[in-house]
């Protein structure tokens, strides 16, 4: 004898309700029946039964006798499950085919998007200062910064101005930088003149290391500033070029403390050796 449990339970994997499920395999069993009756066998309020016959109706699954002085229903062939599970699948596999179709477009759509980078170019010397602005936008609060500054504030004078003015509004707007500079007279003053403690700053001999262009960091922008006396920038706006260029910055922002600790180890060490260093009479 079928378990009617285990039926109740395959028809509600094939997407009927639970109540659905108990009077479909109620009416099979009745074969003809009244409301009253699909509603006893099933363990269904009467009313609720109406509601779930009308349900079964618009699937297929549940039809009305001719009999027009009794309204009687019957329930279709269990075939037409079959039928419809079939067609289900047939769907299925037809939407899995045209799918698989269109995912290598869609995967070469979703790489353009992701890794495509958005690139401003400004020119002039106009251009270059609202270029350095632009990272005035910064919501991290912390632009990575090598400069020198040398080249545009020799040919520019008024270029220090618009530099001493930056810093001002960057600091107004709580925004923190780290720079790496060479240790020019100008990077130098540059330093000095910049009177706020969470800028941290580190100068590397200018011999060894130098840096014709500037370059900033932040979010998800690069910017770039050319040493072309003419005035040319750009931004670079990507994750994944800022993560990267973030990374190298901040491994030779650390390597550079150590060299200059090391440095002024060394002096000192000089230092202590010259005091004790015989006089020539």
């Amino acid at each position: 004898m079928p378990d009617n449990k285990v039926i109740i339970k395959q028809l509600i994997e094939f997407g009927l309700s639970d109540k659905e499920a108990k009077v479909y395999l109620a009416l099979i069993e009745l074969e003809v029946a009244t409301v009253t009756q699909i509603a006893e066998t099933a363990n269904i309020k009467r009313s609720s039964t109406y509601v779930v016959l009308e349900s079964l109706k618009e699937k297929g699954l549940v039809s009305m006798s001719e009999d027009k002085k009794v309204q009687n229903y019957v329930a279709i062939s269990p075939d037409m499950l079959l039928l419809e599970a079939q067609t289900r699948a047939k769907k299925a596999e037809d939407i899995k085919i045209k799918i698989s179709e269109i995912v290598p477009e869609l995967k070469a759509l979703h790489k353009d998007t992701k890794q495509k980078p958005i690139v401003k170019v400004f020119e002039g010397k106009q251009g270059v200062m609202n270029s350095m602005s632009e990272s005035l936008e910064c919501d991290e609060k912390l632009i990575r910064v090598c400069s020198s500054h040398e080249s545009w504030l020799n040919e520019y004078p008024d270029f220090k101005e618009f530099i001493i003015d930056y810093v001002k509004r960057r600091h107004k707007l709580g925004i923190k930088m780290h720079s790496i500079h060479p240790d020019t007279d100008v990077a130098i003053q540059l330093t000095k003149m910049n009177p706020f403690e969470f800028d941290k700053t580190v100068l590397i001999p200018k011999l060894k290391y130098k840096f014709p262009a500037e370059l900033a960091i932040w979010d998800n922008k690069i910017g770039y500033v050319s040493p072309d006396k003419r005035g040319f920038a750009m931004t670079i706006e990507s994750k994944e070029i800022a993560e990267v260029m973030k990374t190298l910055f901040d491994l030779a922002y650390e390597e550079a403390k150590r060299i200059k600790n090391i440095n002024k180890l060394v002096g000192e060490y000089k230092e202590s050796l010259d005091e004790y260093k015989p006089k020539v009479k």
